[in-house]
């Protein structure tokens, strides 16, 4: 495991990679949704996954987070998020593969199971890598099916801070609207129970194929974008602590299940083919 992930890190270090660079003025006027969004100047690989080979995520790069099956997710969800599983994360086709599945776990002997209909997948990085600041770009096909819920995003990495410490999306999204990708900020101050969190969109049929999911976060701006473009921008208002990168797929829930589930369309499957971290020099 380690060989392989020095080796790929060799690599990377070694790629030019075939995205833009630009200057970050502090002072800088925010970007426009729209406006060309590329990776600052001065950037240098810190964090990647190619997922290059073998079958299950590696642990030394992912962390599957189960603490809440037995008193079930937030928001009123409906997985039950398993542990080192192939059908609900693997690597295939030199992808990550994280599924979500209708099917019946009465029988899987889970201590942690408590009624779940639907498995899924959410590996984090916790406890492997964390940063405070930096450039994301995460490349990932996200799956369309009414009642999936595909996330990346970023916590706090001090397991007692959820969201209340600050929470990044860089790319939400629900299968009855396939042609919208959210992007959002949330702090104890500015949130989604309270319907006065910053957020933003990204309009295009996400469901077609593999696209560029990226975040520019330093101390002055938080700029978040597909393919290059802005989607949403705004101030850091108290995101000065370490944050963890979450990939996973839930399933229903009173956002995603708003229009109900369609149970007949699982399984739904996000598929990444890479995760890269640049930071500058001073951020590492």
């Amino acid at each position: 495991m380690f060989a392989r992930t020095a080796l790929a890190f060799l690599i990377l270090a070694a790629w030019t990679f075939p995205v833009s660079t630009m200057a970050v003025d502090a002072s800088a006027p925010l970007p426009a949704v729209g406006d060309p969004f590329v990776r600052p100047e001065g950037y240098k690989i810190v964090w990647n996954d190619e997922f290059a080979s073998g079958d299950l995520p590696d642990v030394g790069h992912w962390h599957n987070e189960t603490s809440r099956n037995r008193r079930g997710w937030y928001n009123g969800e409906l997985q039950y998020y398993a542990r080192q599983r192939r059908e609900n994360a693997r690597i295939e086709n030199q992808r990550l593969v994280i599924e979500a599945r209708q099917e019946d776990l009465s029988a899987k002997g889970w201590d942690d199971w408590s009624g779940q209909k639907f498995s899924s997948a959410r590996l984090t990085t916790r406890g492997r890598a964390s940063w405070r600041h930096g450039f994301f770009e995460i490349r990932a096909r996200l799956p369309c099916v009414i009642g999936a819920w595909p996330a990346i995003w970023l916590l706090p990495e001090h397991q007692d801070m959820q969201w209340q410490g600050g929470e990044i999306d860089i790319a939400e999204a629900v299968g009855y609207e396939p042609g919208t990708v959210h992007h959002a900020v949330q702090t104890a101050k500015r949130n989604f129970l309270d319907g006065n969190h910053e957020r933003g969109e990204s309009h295009f049929n996400y469901c077609g194929g593999f696209h560029d999911y990226q975040l520019l976060w330093t101390e002055d701006r938080i700029v978040v974008g597909v393919d290059g473009k802005v989607g949403f921008a705004t101030r850091p208002r108290g995101f000065d602590r370490k944050m963890i990168l979450i990939l996973n797929v839930a399933v229903g829930g009173a956002w995603a299940g708003a229009q109900g589930v369609d149970a007949e369309a699982f399984p739904a499957r996000m598929e990444v083919a890479s995760v890269r971290v640049w930071q500058k020099a001073e951020a590492r």
